[in-house]
């Protein structure tokens, strides 16, 4: 379960920015989560909740996670579109010559604190 190695480094890098703004609580932490990251959302979740709790500034802070849709881009047909199964051949033309543009992201968004 990699999601409770997730969490615990987005706990300690969320615990180090609430100490350097000098936060008394952390009330959200935005994550945005790709489609074809890897990371089962509901484990994180729950992961999050449970490394969070352990920490006061941190206990009760809600994880919300904005799902990133799997897409690329043909370089052929310069065209958009959304990747099946890990697939990422274009629709249109059947060129290979695609480059992922969104789906595999983790990345912290935004942190919401009191001070």
């Amino acid at each position: 379960m990699h999601e409770l190695a997730i969490a615990q480094s987005i706990v300690e890098a969320v615990e180090a920015k609430a100490s350097e703004c000098h936060a008394t609580h952390v009330k959200a932490v935005r994550l945005k989560i790709g489609e074809a990251s890897g990371v089962v959302t509901d484990s994180l979740t729950f992961c999050f909740e449970m490394l969070s709790s352990l920490e006061p500034r941190l206990a009760g802070a809600k994880l919300l996670i904005d799902s990133m849709p799997h897409r690329a881009y043909c370089r052929h047909c310069e065209q958009e579109f959304s990747v099946t199964n890990f697939v990422a051949q274009c629709p249109t033309c059947q060129e290979w010559s695609s480059e992922i543009i969104s789906g595999t992201e983790l990345q912290i968004l935004e942190m919401e604190f009191v001070t």
